[in-house]
């Protein structure tokens, strides 16, 4: 597998996971951590896009991609202080 389709299929599986989070959560109210993988996978996918394409503009994904994972680092940091349990289904 050459370093193309690794990042194709970094792509693939980015968006599966934010397809399977949004299928999931349709009417229902998401907890903070599912918020979180969603917007990581989110960043993946858009920075994937980036890396693809030599066309893109990547001063702008890359800001982007950047504020979804400080999101995301936000969102969990302030689950952990707030000692919020997480729980598996």
């Amino acid at each position: 597998m050459n370093e193309q389709e690794k990042v194709k299929l970094i792509q693939e599986i980015s968006e599966d996971i934010i397809r399977v989070s949004v299928k999931d959560h349709k009417g229902k109210t998401m907890s903070e951590q599912d918020k979180a993988v969603e917007l990581l996978a989110r960043a993946l996918y858009d920075f994937s896009v980036m890396y693809l394409s030599q066309h893109s503009h990547h001063e702008e994904a890359l800001k982007g991609t950047l504020a979804k994972v400080k999101i995301a680092y936000n969102t969990l940091d302030r689950m952990k202080k707030t000692n919020i349990v997480l729980t598996r289904k």
